[in-house]
């Protein structure tokens, strides 16, 4: 039986894929956050938590998420709950970027 599952040749490239965006994007987080230890403004406060959520926290979870459920450690119909929480947290993500450019234009 031949598929795309997480056993196959393209669902482990996506797990790979999925896993090494996950690190890239923490990487980006961490890298904010010492533009923020550097330039403490309220600013870059808002821009370094919204990358670490939108580049970070969101890739941690879905690579978690399609682990869980790949190995059943966690039933299939929680999928749409780990996709609903991935989407939550990239809208704050953004929200939080949103409101830094803000903040950086309005002084």
């Amino acid at each position: 039986m031949s598929g795309v599952g997480f056993g196959s040749p393209v669902g482990l490239l996506a797990g790979l894929a999925a896993t090494v965006s996950a690190v890239i994007g923490l990487y980006i987080g961490y890298q904010a956050y010492r533009g923020l230890r550097r330039n403490d403004e309220q600013s870059m406060r808002w821009l370094s938590v919204g990358m670490i959520l939108l580049f970070g926290v969101t890739y941690v979870l879905a690579v978690a998420g399609q682990g869980l459920l790949a190995f059943r450690i966690v039933p299939i119909h929680f999928q749409n709950i780990f996709r609903l929480f991935v989407r939550v947290t990239q809208v704050v993500g953004l929200a939080c970027i949103a409101y830094s450019l803000r903040l950086a234009t309005n002084r």
